[in-house]
C-alpha cells in the first residue's frame, strides 16, 4: 500500500523529467543544438565575440551615454552582426552535407526550424556580453565610470524593455537571413527582396514625388521601428506592445515561409 502510494507521488516528477527529455530530443531542438555546437567548435564564435568587443571599444569604451544611446547604437551594430553571423552559420549548414541529416528526419521543416532557432538563440549571449561590457567600464562618461551606473538613467525596467525590442529585431534579421539563403529562397525571390529594399531606401530620401509615393512600402517595417524605439524611450505603450506582438508574428511567419520554400526545392549538390 505504501509502495503504491510512493509510486503515485513520484509519477508527476517522472512525467516532468520525461517531458523535458522528450523536448530536448525533438528533431528541431537537436538540429539547433548540433548547429550551435558545430559553430562553436569551428571557431567562428570567436569572430562574433571579437566583433562585439570592437563594437564596445568603438562606441562605448570612451562614452557610455544614456539608455537611448546604448540601444540605438547597439541595435544597429548587433543587427549587422546578426546578418554576418547567420550568413556564416547558414552557409556552413546548407551545404552538400545537408543530405545526411535530412535523410534521418521525417520532414525538412525540422531542419530549417532548428537552424532558425540556433541563429536566434545566439543573439542572446552576444547581446548580454555587449551590455555587460557597456555597464562595466567607461573611460569618460562623464564622469569617469568603472563598475556601476555606467549608462546614464539605466534601470532594470527600461533596460529590460529595450533588451526585448533589440533582441526581437535581431532575431527577425537572423530569421530573414536564413529565409533568403540558398537553397531556401530562389534567385528570383532574392532579387525581388533586394528591389523592395532599394525602393524602401529611395522612399526615405525624398528626392522626388515618386519617393513620397513609395512611402507606403515602408509599412511592413513599422513593427521593427516600434521595437527599435523601445530602447530609445525605455517605455512600453499599448501601441508598442501591439507592434511587438506583430514582430514576434514576423518570426513565426518567416519560419513557416522558410519551411514551405525548402519543401518545394529540389536540393542540388553545391
Amino acid at each position: 500500500m505504501s509502495t503504491s502510494s510512493h509510486e503515485t507521488q513520484s509519477t508527476p516528477g517522472l512525467n516532468i523529467v520525461q517531458f523535458f527529455k522528450g523536448f530536448w530530443r525533438l528533431p528541431s531542438i537537436c538540429v539547433a543544438r548540433f548547429t550551435l555546437r558545430s559553430y562553436i567548435r569551428s571557431g567562428w564564435i570567436l569572430g562574433d565575440i571579437v566583433l562585439v568587443w570592437l563594437l564596445y571599444a568603438a562606441f562605448f569604451f570612451q562614452f557610455g551615454g544614456n539608455v537611448a544611446y546604448f540601444y540605438t547604437t547597439a541595435g544597429q551594430g548587433l543587427g549587422v552582426l546578426a546578418i554576418l553571423g547567420t550568413v556564416v552559420m547558414t552557409q556552413r549548414t546548407m551545404s552538400a552535407r545537408l543530405y545526411l541529416p535530412l535523410a534521418r528526419l521525417t520532414s525538412r521543416s525540422s531542419y530549417v526550424r532548428g537552424l532558425i532557432l540556433a541563429t536566434g538563440v545566439l543573439r542572446v549571449p552576444l547581446f548580454l556580453m555587449l551590455m555587460l561590457l557597456a555597464l562595466s567600464y567607461h573611460q569618460f562618461s562623464p564622469p569617469k565610470c568603472f563598475i556601476g551606473d555606467c549608462i546614464e538613467g539605466a534601470t532594470v525596467a527600461n533596460m529590460t524593455i529595450g533588451a526585448i525590442g533589440l533582441l526581437v529585431n535581431c532575431i527577425i534579421v537572423s530569421t530573414l537571413t536564413v529565409v533568403l539563403s540558398v537553397p531556401v529562397a530562389t534567385r528570383r525571390i532574392q532579387i525581388v527582396f533586394l528591389a523592395w529594399l532599394v525602393a524602401v531606401l529611395y522612399s526615405n530620401s525624398n528626392l522626388s514625388p515618386l519617393a513620397g509615393f513609395l512611402t507606403v512600402i515602408r509599412i511592413p517595417l513599422a513593427p521593427l521601428a516600434a521595437c527599435y524605439n523601445l530602447g530609445a524611450t525605455g517605455t512600453m505603450s499599448w501601441y508598442g506592445l501591439l507592434m511587438l506582438a506583430l514582430a514576434v508574428g514576423y518570426v513565426v511567419g518567416l519560419a513557416l515561409l522558410a519551411e514551405f520554400w525548402l519543401a518545394q526545392r529540389d536540393l542540388l549538390l553545391q
